[in-house]
């Protein structure tokens, strides 16, 4: 096995501050007002969603039950369930899947949108949409079959969105804001990291507007399942017609690049982007703006993840090829060389915080995607030297 010498990093993740202390999803003091940062005194109407009458009320006192960031200690008075004992979503959480999802170590997720009425998703820039003040999304967690964790993230103005993370007890009849994270002990193994809030700001500040898979690619693949591209064209949820409503990623002659360069752009997209946070120039979210069609059909060469990645040197020195020299960020028919496979085919011990040197993706990850993994190497193994 070739030796991996971590003294330079490949993928430079920024360090995030410390502002979600006290609370951990606003910039909001210690004991500010409920209004503190928001445009009204409920950061939304905590009866809506649901607004529908079949709805039912949350049996908890919602107005007692909101923080000082407008988020609530609870998850039942966050709009998901009417009917948090029975498991039963609201209405207006609408269901929905990307095309291609981001690896969670297993867990099951289950995703939810909620837009308000006759809101529209501005599409002005079709690769970064801009989302209604009062959007909220939610992503549960299964784990060993069991609900662990659930995600929320509302948009509270139009430069600031308000998240946190509901931890379910072993009964699931009551899920708690936890804003810290926590390992939990799961079957088989390596534990389950629920993310601390700053650990979720480390992947979702790779985008403008923060949410990840809520985008014209993931929502635009024939993969993709509840609320789609299509879907929301057709209820007239974007702010002008898309130009189109559904997107491929084109493959080559293998077959193998589509599936691999999908699994990239859910897992490794929201830090490399074209304008992302990881510090280096490789890109590995796909653009709309280049897999629509337009002029001719997209290839897989000229798309920003072979440009910035296949053949070309990382930052990573490679001592075993001599002074001078560095791992190539994909190295065309060799996955063992190249050193994109050799960081995401890594997880480090459990009791290692996982980093950047070390693996990819760099935070919570404790257990290898193996057949998303194999997606990639497949692909390498197809490109020419």
């Amino acid at each position: 096995m070739r030796n991996v010498l971590l003294r330079s990093a490949f993928f430079v993740l920024p360090l995030m501050g410390a502002a979600w202390a006290a609370g951990c999803s606003s910039d909001d003091p210690p004991g500010a007002s409920p209004d503190a940062g928001v445009d009204s005194p409920s950061l939304v109407d905590t009866t809506a969603p649901p607004a529908d009458a079949a709805d039912a009320a949350p049996k908890r006192d919602c107005t007692a039950d909101q923080l000082a960031d407008g988020l609530w200690k609870h998850l039942e008075c966050a709009g998901l369930y009417s009917d948090i004992a029975a498991k039963t979503i609201s209405k207006d959480a609408k269901a929905y899947t990307p095309g291609v999802e981001f690896w969670s170590d297993g867990a099951v997720k289950s995703r939810y949108l909620y837009l308000p009425p006759g809101a529209k998703i501005d599409i002005t820039d079709f690769d970064e949409w801009k989302f209604p003040v009062g959007t909220r999304v939610w992503k549960e967690f299964v784990v060993d079959g069991k609900r662990i964790e659930t995600r929320l993230y509302v948009k509270a103005k139009a430069d600031d969105w308000r998240h946190t993370s509901y931890r379910w007890n072993d009964a699931e009849t009551d899920a708690v804001r936890k804003d810290e994270g926590e390992k939990i002990t799961r079957a088989g193994g390596s534990p389950y990291q629920m993310p601390n809030t700053s650990q979720c700001d480390a992947c979702h500040t790779g985008k403008a507007d923060q949410l990840l898979g809520v985008e014209a690619v993931s929502l635009g693949l024939v993969t993709a399942k509840g609320i789609t591209l299509a879907t929301l064209a057709a209820e007239g949820r974007f702010s002008a017609p898309p130009p189109v409503t559904t997107i491929t990623i084109p493959n080559d002659q293998g077959g193998t690049a589509a599936p691999a360069l999908g699994w990239l752009h859910a897992n490794c997209g929201s830090c490399h982007g074209k304008d992302g946070i990881s510090g280096t120039d490789l890109v590995w979210r796909l653009r709309a703006a280049q897999l629509v069609p337009d002029g001719g059909p997209a290839t897989v060469q000229a798309l920003d993840p072979w440009t910035t990645a296949v053949n070309k040197a990382s930052q990573r020195p490679d001592f075993d090829a001599g002074a001078g020299a560095f791992y190539l960020r994909i190295a065309g028919g060799s996955p063992s060389t190249s050193l994109t496979s050799i960081l995401s085919g890594r997880r480090v011990p459990d009791t290692v915080e996982p980093n950047s040197n070390d693996q990819m993706p760099p935070l919570v990850t404790r257990r290898l995607d193996v057949a998303g993994h194999k997606l990639l190497d497949d692909w390498i193994t197809q490109i020419p030297p």
